[in-house]
């Protein structure tokens, strides 16, 4: 399980995380240019949607996840729970 959070993480770890269809084309091709190391989502970036990545990340691997947690700040953080 640690392993699959932390493989995750590192996916993001370093990276400009961009909500697709949000910046121009031009705008992609500038920050990359630049060396920027871009993660394209299919969502808006918030704690709140980067949980449920998580959580649905970690559940199509087969693991028992029932509960994300992404914390923006350290009294800041949003949370995806198991829908039953």
């Amino acid at each position: 399980f640690k392993r699959a959070v932390r493989d995750l993480a590192e996916e993001l770890d370093h990276t400009f995380l961009v909500e697709e269809g949000s910046l121009a084309p031009a705008t992609l091709a500038a920050l990359e240019a630049e060396g920027f190391s871009l993660f394209i989502v299919p969502f808006r970036t918030t704690a709140e949607n980067l949980a449920k990545w998580f959580f649905d990340a970690l559940a199509e691997r087969g693991l028992p996840v029932a509960q994300v947690e992404v914390y923006e700040t350290p009294n800041n953080c949003a949370y995806y729970r198991e829908q039953r």
